[in-house]
């Protein structure tokens, strides 16, 4: 992917006056962070728009200005509660040199063809949707995908252990949680719990009737005494 770019300029208005240039298509955007003076600055909404989109939350993107460029990621995207609207973004500066932290997607693919949902023996399940990885901005994988034909029966499950991740990225988040495994179908769960409920009751009802049984031969003994 080609390094994305936002052309800003700095903005004097503040406060309410933003409505204003929102009126005319430019968003309010602040760049703050590495302990630098922190930026106001204002963007066209259209190209602005188009790079949020290409970025998400893990690709950086050059901001420039007539004072330079800066390298940032997209922290927070403020938009309007009911027409949902941009309304202002938050970009954190970083150094392109230094690791960072930032949570990456994870994309199942193949789940169809695990060899452990043949025969509607169940079908593939994911438990989560990100990590948090560790890597210098340009290294920050835009996904990472992940591979369920590993998938061979409905006892393996694929964990974060199990993540191939890019050459200089580092897994921040627990190695141990399940990433995608098999479930059974809803069926055939429900079977099994009615089955274990079906014995519980029984064995519950054996214990009544052996109770009942040492009570009634107690009271046929105080009757003889």
């Amino acid at each position: 992917m080609d390094q994305l770019e936002i052309t800003a300029n700095n903005r004097t208005a503040f406060g309410k006056k933003n409505r204003a240039l929102r009126r005319e298509g430019i968003i309010p955007i602040h760049v703050y962070g590495l302990g630098q003076p922190s930026l106001n600055l204002q963007a066209e909404l259209k190209p602005l728009t188009n790079t949020l989109v290409s970025a998400g939350r893990t690709t950086p993107v050059t901001i420039k200005t007539d004072e330079g460029s800066t390298v940032v990621l997209i922290r927070d995207v403020d938009r309007h509660a009911v027409s949902g609207n941009i309304q202002h973004v938050d970009f954190l500066r970083v150094d392109a040199e230094k690791p960072v932290d930032a949570p990456v997607p994870l994309v199942l693919f193949n789940q169809e063809s695990a060899p452990g949902t043949a025969g509607g023996a169940g079908v593939v399940t994911q438990g989560i949707y990100e990590v948090t990885v560790r890597a210098k901005p340009f290294d920050v994988p835009a996904e990472i995908q992940v591979d369920c034909i590993v998938l061979e029966s409905i006892e393996l499950s694929i964990t974060t252990k199990d993540l191939i991740l890019p050459p200089g990225v580092e897994l921040v988040s627990s190695d141990t949680e399940r990433v995608a495994w098999i479930q059974p179908p809803r069926v055939e769960v429900e079977s099994v719990q009615t089955e274990e409920l079906d014995e519980t009751q029984e064995s519950e009802g054996e214990g009544d009737a052996e109770s009942s049984e040492a009570t009634q031969e107690s009271d046929s003994s105080e009757q003889e005494k």
